[in-house]
Parts: structure tokens; sequence; C-alpha cells
């Protein structure tokens, strides 16, 4: 069975991960004009860099012998995974800014681009996965997720599902919703840094993002590998945000911009 405080830990993770990229977005769209192209064009991005070409490529690879045997392989597997997200991203975010926002290399129009990319992140990857997760947990309660799946999935998928919403502590669910919170200012540091790639054109900046992004995913995969408490796990995602967020405040004294 899945507890109910499970399931209302689900639900709020749920709510934040698609409200609060919404809230933001309308946040800046009410402080900002001309705003809503970097937001969708930073979403876009996303959704091409990731969901279009990245994972259909590590799922091919997934099936393949030699990259089986290579996954084995944990410190190797995640700095791979960590660098790829970080190098079709960020070559994403500074496609994105040089051939679609070229008119608008400025901090709101960073600030809504990475509204975009972390949002439609949000959505994509945590909502949809939290929806299923409510789905299947009040299936399971009901006692009809074998019934209802057999002959879609195999018999271990379903075994795979029940263990997986059953034995994950309640706590994680919830964090996951704070997580989403902390990535969000991480994506919009990444958008302003590959910003200033674009903007100063030094390409050691758009490097510079690709090393930051698997610094940050690397660790974090490979330690939710070792079971390392939930709460350590999302302390570390949360200084990268803290670290992020000083980084947005301070972005135009860091590089020495001046904006009008």
């Amino acid at each position: 069975m899945i507890s109910n405080l499970k399931i209302i830990f689900m639900c709020i993770t749920l709510i934040i991960s698609v409200f609060f990229p919404f809230v933001l977005a309308v946040i800046v769209l009410k402080k900002y004009s001309g705003v809503l192209k970097s937001i969708l064009i930073g979403a876009l991005i996303f959704f091409i860099s990731q969901i279009v070409l990245r994972m259909p490529v590590i799922q091919i690879l997934s099936k393949q012998n030699y990259f089986i045997e290579f996954s084995k392989h944990y410190i190797l597997y995640f700095l791979f995974l960590g660098m790829t997200a970080g190098i079709f991203e960020e070559i994403g975010r500074y496609i994105g800014f040089r051939g679609f926002l070229k008119d608008r290399l400025d901090y709101q129009n960073g600030i809504a681009y990475g509204i975009g990319h972390g949002g439609i992140e949000s959505v994509l990857i945590v909502g949809i996965t939290y929806i299923n997760n409510i789905v299947y947990s009040f299936l399971i309660n009901a006692g009809i997720l074998n019934l209802l799946l057999k002959g879609k999935v195999g018999a271990g998928v379903v075994g795979t599902i029940k263990s997986a919403l059953i034995n994950t502590p309640d706590s994680a669910f919830l964090l996951a919703g704070f997580e989403r919170v902390f990535t969000m200012a991480i994506q919009i540091a990444l958008s302003l840094l590959v910003l200033v790639a674009v903007k100063k054109r030094k390409l050691y900046y758009l490097i510079l993002a690709i090393l930051l992004h698997t610094i940050i995913d690397a660790p974090v995969a490979y330690m939710s590998l070792l079971k390392v408490n939930i709460f350590a796990l999302e302390f570390v995602v949360l200084l990268w945000a803290v670290l992020s967020l000083v980084y947005i405040i301070k972005w135009k004294d860091i590089h020495r911009i001046q904006e009008n």
C-alpha cells in the first residue's frame, strides 16, 4: 500500500513542478516587457536538445552491449551522462541566444530564457513523472495495477514500479518538489553564463557552462546511486542553487556589463 502521506507529498511536488515555473514566468512577464519570446525559445531549445536529441541517443546506446558494460563503471558512466547533458543543453542555449535572440542579449532576456528552459524541464521530466506516480499509487492501493498493465508491460516492470513507490521514503517525494525550485535557479544562472559567451563572443564561457553542468549533475546522480541520505543529497543541490542565486544577482557586476 502507498500511504496517504506519500500521495500528498507527490501531489505537492506535482503542483510545485508545474505551477512554480508558471508563476515565475508571469512575474517576469509583468516586470519586463518583450521577454515572452525568450521564455518560449528557452522551452523549445530544452525540448529539442533533451527530448528530441539526447534522450533518444541515450536510449539507443543503452541497448548496445558495449554501452551496457561501460555503464557498470559508475563514475565514468555518470560523468558521461552529466557531460552529455551539459553539451546538448549548453550548446542548445548558445544556439538559442545566437540564432534566435541575438537582438535580446540582456539580463532580463537571460532570466526569461532560463525560466523557459528550466520550466519546461520541470513540467516534462518531473510533472509528468509525478502524474504517473500518483495514478500508479491509486491503482496499487486499489489492487488493480497488475490487471490494468497485464500484457502491456512485462511483469518485471510492474514489480519495479511497485517497489519504487512502496520502498522510496516519503520525504523523497516531497524533496523532489523543492529540488525543482533549486534547479530553476541553476538553469537561470547557466543561461546567463551562456548569454555572456554570445554577448562577449568568448567561447570559454560556453565551455565553463558545460563543465559546471557536468560537475553539478554527475556527483548528484552518483550520490543517488550510492543511496546517500536524501537530505544530504538535496543539500548539495541547495548549495549550487545558492551559488547560482548569488551569480544571478551579481551578474552585471561580475561581467562588468552596462545596460540601459
